[in-house]
């Protein structure tokens, strides 16, 4: 018998995410990477076309799994979603505002929102799972969305470039 109320924490979970991606497209608003530290440095206006992309999407995989009747969708996307966010707060926020030696766009929300979110609901989804081999994949493929977010953001980026 499940402990959590899974469509309370999709909610909770998706309202973390769309306040951290708010904080993140205000960021990049003023936010310029250094010259030369990436092949292609997304604008601003990328950026936020691809973070408007990303939390839509992520609601409609919200939406859609809280319909469903079975519990298993609902634990499957909340740690897949629980796994991203702690590997985004790391990767690139935390990371890159200790890189560049100030703020770095959703820094804030990465450590207020998405560390202690993480923190106290990363062990009862472990303790949902049958085993820990179904726990660690989820997991896994949490980091691979991760991972995915990331090169969905990229490009995004160049499909929004204006040829001059």
């Amino acid at each position: 018998m499940s402990t959590l109320h899974y469509n309370k924490q999709l909610f909770i979970a998706g309202l973390i995410f769309t306040l951290h991606n708010t904080e993140e497209a205000f960021g990049f608003r003023q936010f310029r990477y250094p010259e030369g530290i990436l092949n292609h440095t997304p604008s601003a206006k990328e950026m936020i076309t691809a973070i408007v992309l990303i939390t839509l999407f992520a609601w409609i995989a919200i939406i859609w799994t809280t319909v469903q009747t079975k519990a298993g969708p609902k634990k499957f996307l909340l740690t897949t979603l629980v796994t991203a966010f702690l590997f985004n707060a790391f990767i690139p926020h935390i990371l890159g505002a200790i890189y560049f030696g100030g703020y770095f766009p959703a820094v804030v929300t990465a450590v207020v929102l998405y560390l202690p979110y993480v923190y106290w609901i990363l062990p009862r989804l472990y303790n949902e799972f049958e085993t820990r081999k179904a726990f660690f994949r989820t997991v896994a493929q949490g980091i691979s969305l991760a991972l995915f977010l990331v090169f969905l953001t990229q490009a995004a980026g160049y499909l929004t470039q204006i040829p001059q």
